[in-house]
């Protein structure tokens, strides 16, 4: 049954980042602009070591967010680099984000995986991975 249990958590893990977000090669994302925002050795290595500073919200990061939000390969922003969260961010009215999380959007699930979320968590874990400075 354990087994059963995990290997059900790595194939629900492994589909949810898959699929296309914006990404074309690992570590690139191709804007509407047509630009390409590349990410770098070291915003590979900052998005696979931060964590929130909350412990609560940090246990939530860690099991709903984290596995999409520090590979590059799971085709989702880096946590933390800023560049690749304000082209998806920027302009967008708090509300529509929140419900882009609540509903799911390209390759991430309803609710991010995080179904005992609630909407400021959501929020606080949307700020704490796009780098806004005020979390």
């Amino acid at each position: 049954m354990m087994r059963n249990l995990l290997i059900y958590g790595l194939i629900l893990a492994t589909t949810a980042c898959s699929g296309e977000n914006g990404k074309s090669d690992a570590g690139q994302t191709q804007t509407s602009k047509n630009e390409t925002i590349t990410a770098t050795a070291e915003d590979i290595a900052l998005a696979q070591t931060l964590v929130p500073d909350d412990p609560a919200l940090a246990a939530k990061y860690d099991r709903s967010c984290r596995t999409c939000h520090s590979l590059v390969d799971a085709k989702a922003p880096l946590t933390g680099h800023v560049p690749d969260w304000r082209v998806r961010l920027d302009g967008k009215a708090s509300e529509i984000v929140l419900a882009n999380i609540k509903n799911g959007l390209n390759a991430m699930p309803p609710m991010g995986l995080c179904n005992d979320c609630s909407d400021d968590e959501l929020i606080a874990l949307t700020d704490f991975m796009s780098g806004d400075s005020s979390q």
